[in-house]
């Protein structure tokens, strides 16, 4: 069974902060380890609801398979703008 993480895209923004927000290093060039401690946390976090996710079995529904295979695709670019209306940049 393949792993998952829901809302990924969350995780991925609270590294991207604090990936800004902290420096690398501190004082005499020594790493940031309240940086990396706070990444620990979110990437264990990612982790844990991976190793959660494997405890569960779902069986596919042929009914919605077939709606879901028949549901008309976006191009790459209609994706894009629609992403962009619903989480426009800041």
């Amino acid at each position: 069974m393949a792993q998952c993480v829901p809302f990924l895209g969350t995780f991925l923004t609270e590294l991207e902060m604090l990936d800004t927000a902290l420096e690398d290093y501190v004082e005499g060039n020594e790493i940031n380890l309240k940086k990396r401690e706070k990444e620990h946390t979110v990437l264990a976090e990612i982790v844990q609801l991976q190793e959660a996710a494997q405890k569960y079995t779902l069986e596919p529904e042929e009914q919605f398979g077939a709606w879901f295979q028949d549901t008309e695709r976006l191009s790459e670019k209609a994706s894009y703008i629609l992403s962009c209306k619903l989480e426009p940049r800041s």
